[in-house]
């Protein structure tokens, strides 16, 4: 008998293709000796590099990030490639389309909903570093001095996941206030090339994200916002760092720590959440924690609040495409973990109100408006 044939649909983000990790591992585990292969966007194929449970990487520009009519084709083409006999099975993580129903306030378990079976192996996102990684990241910190100081503080400073709740001039005020004490360095990571007078503010820029990764080995505190770098932090290639966390609790897509954590049962001792957030309680906050992390977590962590402002946007996303069944297991899978709470049916019910009205303004948009160009 042939070895099984499968192929995993995890596009992007960096953060999302982390979570979908456990996933490979896990399909290595149910379908022993199996050819796995992983589609990913080529923005994103970095984080697979080495994984040993990934026989072959697909990479792909075919889909644009929240575009959900390119990425439906997309899926049309991959399921007839798999009647034609590519792969035996095909398993669909990716959170866009109809899988968007199954988010419940939580990435991580919503990617791992879409697997549609039991995850029973370690959820550690896996990312292998290469010898060449780990020397970059070696040799970054001693361009840095980075033994020399007390603490060095990874800044998850630009990030694109649309969770943090400030801005980049206040995160540079943050590590100028940090960097007063001469015993700390800021490392501000993002694709964002920074040049500060102040040499211990550190332009993480030049680092790749895996490096950023090798680079925690030289750190001891992460300021993040539940963006690619944070995750990469949770990751077997880095070093796990106490945190804290500056999060919008009304974007989007909210992701916070505390949530995952708690959903899969990961210890939340070393994570603090601010949800109201000015430069000076970021500060302050954060040199507590240097020196005692229990304390500050005790004075300055704020539970982020409960809402489903996402379902709104789920239910009008849906509604566009008539995938009723899938708004109806949307309100399922939330009411299994939250109960019939009312906030949630009030966000259903305003779903359904608006999408009218969107969808007759994105037609204006995007056929009428252009002709008057």
């Amino acid at each position: 008998m042939f070895p099984a044939k499968i192929l995993l649909v995890q596009l992007f983000s960096n953060g999302d293709c982390l979570y979908a990790t456990a996933i490979a591992r896990q399909i290595k585990h149910d379908y022993p000796d199996c050819h796995l292969s992983w589609i990913i966007s080529s923005s994103c194929k970095h984080i697979l590099t080495g994984n040993p449970f990934v026989d072959q990487i697909i990479e792909t520009t075919d889909v644009a990030k929240d575009n959900t009519s390119s990425y439906r084709k997309f899926i049309k083409h991959i399921q007839n490639r798999k009647r034609q006999g590519e792969w035996d099975e095909v398993f669909i993580t990716h959170l866009m389309d109809t899988n968007e129903a199954n988010y419940d306030g939580c990435i991580r378990s919503a990617i791992f909903r879409g697997y549609g079976r039991p995850v029973t192996v370690d959820i550690m996102p896996v990312l292998r570093l290469t010898d060449k990684e780990i020397k970059n990241a070696s040799d970054f910190s001693v361009k840095y001095k980075l033994k020399e100081f007390t603490h060095v503080v990874l800044f998850e400073f630009a990030p694109l996941s649309g969770q943090a709740a400030i801005t980049p001039a206040e995160s540079i005020k943050i590590a100028e206030i940090l960097t007063d004490s001469h015993d700390t360095a800021v490392i501000l990571s993002s694709a964002r090339k920074i040049d500060h007078v102040n040499p211990r503010i550190i332009d993480g820029s030049v680092l790749s994200i895996r490096e950023t990764a090798a680079i925690t080995h030289y750190c001891h505190f992460l300021i993040g916002c539940s963006s690619g770098i944070t995750w990469l932090t949770t990751s077997d290639g880095a070093r796990h760092l106490p945190t804290l966390q500056l999060l919008n609790p009304f974007t989007n897509w909210i992701n916070p720590l505390s949530r995952d954590f708690k959903r899969f049962g990961i210890d939340d001792s070393n994570l603090i959440e601010l949800a109201e957030i000015n430069v000076q309680t970021v500060a302050a906050c954060a040199t507590a924690a240097f020196s005692a992390f229990g304390e500050a977590k005790k004075k300055y962590h704020q539970p982020i609040p409960l809402h489903f402002k996402t379902t709104r946007k789920i239910v009008y996303n849906l509604l566009c495409y008539l995938e009723i069944g899938a708004i109806l297991k949307h309100i399922r899978i939330n009411r299994e973990i939250f109960g019939n709470n009312p906030l949630f049916y009030k966000e259903v019910l305003i779903g359904f109100l608006i999408s009218p009205f969107k969808l007759t303004a994105n037609f204006f948009r995007k056929k009428i408006f252009p002709k008057f160009k």
